[in-house]
């Protein structure tokens, strides 16, 4: 029996839906430290880069690496529900919580379990950072033979976790769980674009082979995250840059369509609406995002060109849209003014189907103060 949807899982859902909901509906995927300390009222740079930094520290890390990384499922939990209680703070009415799993290679490294290296960096702010390096992996052969998560064990782990993080927060805000990287980002990123690119010429049988595993891997997690409560998931993959999708509509299809729908239609299997997240300028995605199942987009982002009253004109109402706020100028260092206008002119946009309002993406320079004044604006206007 699935469990009752909260009121604000009930309000985001309606939105999914393309029902009217009077009140504007608001999503977070705020995650960044910085952003937390702003809320929680935590001042100075936080100890761990420090500590990782400093000869006693970053010796005791590289030695003792591999226990450390068997917390990680601990810290996961730990990071999402302190995301949870700054977004909630905030009087966000969801919050799109993730899960990743990865081992320290040192005081400066780490590795995901499917081949990304990240090098640990200063978020501007003095606390630590994860920047995406490149990938390990350069040959078809060393992909098959990474230690890949067992499919079956991954997804529980995660609707474990989810499930800790929902019986705390769903009565205060809506838990959405974000599954990703997505099949295009965990195909390519653990090789390298280039490396990758190229064996979709040279040898699409192994690309395919590499997008089969992700794609079970996918469908396995929404499937455990439905069957844990989630009646809402959101899903991130960034196809496009901001000039467009970084390969042909035609390309995506045809090594990714089927895919996205064995995703979209898992959770549709359980009632659940499902969004995807992308980045960059989706325009020329649009009707394909429709196309394979989702029932929402976000996150539009205006330098990248994206603009919600043409994605609405192009739609319809088939598609909620999920956005746009600024996070490069508006709510980092605009003015309360900007802040409101914005969001008046992003619900003005979005009429005509549904829309849920929410920050383009997160990243630490972000003013919490800023991210306020959007909610305040949110409450003073209606949706259709």
């Amino acid at each position: 029996m699935r469990p009752a949807l909260s009121d604000r899982e009930e309000l985001l859902y309606a939105a999914l839906e393309g029902r009217p909901t009077g009140a504007v509906p608001t999503i977070s995927m705020l995650a960044d430290s910085h952003v937390s300390n702003q809320v929680l009222g935590k001042t100075g740079p936080g100890k761990l880069l420090p500590f990782l930094n400093s000869a006693r520290g970053g010796a005791i890390v590289d030695r003792f690496a591999a226990p450390i990384s068997r917390l990680f499922n601990l810290g996961m939990f730990g990071f999402g529900n302190q995301a949870a209680r700054v977004s909630h703070s905030l009087g966000f009415d969801g919050i799109m919580l993730f899960y990743w799993r990865g081992k320290l290679v040192s005081h400066k490294e780490i590795e995901d379990v499917f081949g990304r290296r990240f090098d640990i960096v200063d978020d501007g702010f003095g606390g630590a950072y994860m920047m995406y390096r490149g990938g390990t992996l350069e040959t078809p052969e060393e992909w098959r033979a990474y230690p890949h998560p067992e499919i079956a064990a991954y997804a529980r782990a995660q609707a474990l976790i989810y499930r800790a993080w929902r019986r705390i927060w769903n009565d205060r805000i809506a838990v959405v769980p974000f599954v990703g990287p997505g099949l295009w980002e965990n195909s390519w990123q653990p090789m390298g674009f280039s490396r990758f690119v190229v064996l979709m010429r040279r040898d699409p049988t192994f690309v395919r082979e590499v997008v089969g595993y992700f794609t079970a891997l996918t469908v396995a997690v929404v499937d455990s995250y439905c069957r844990a409560g989630a009646r809402i998931i959101a899903f991130g993959d960034d196809l496009a840059y901001r000039s467009g999708p970084m390969l042909s509509v035609a390309q995506l299809e045809d090594y990714y369509g089927d895919g996205f729908r064995q995703v979209t239609a898992a959770a549709h299997r359980h009632g659940a609406k499902i969004i995807i997240h992308c980045c960059g300028n989706t325009e020329d995605l649009l009707e394909s995002f429709i196309e394979w199942g989702f029932d929402g987009a976000h996150a539009f982002e205006k330098p990248a060109g994206n603009s919600l009253a043409a994605a609405r004109e192009k739609v319809g109402d088939r598609l909620c849209l999920v956005g746009d706020i600024d996070i490069t100028r508006t709510l980092v260092d605009a003015p309360r003014d900007e802040v409101e206008a914005d969001v008046k002119q992003a619900i003005e946009d979005s009429r005509g189907g549904g829309f849920i309002l929410a920050p383009a993406h997160t990243h630490p320079a972000i003013s919490a103060q800023r991210v306020g004044w959007m909610l305040d604006a949110a409450r003073k206007y209606r949706t259709a």
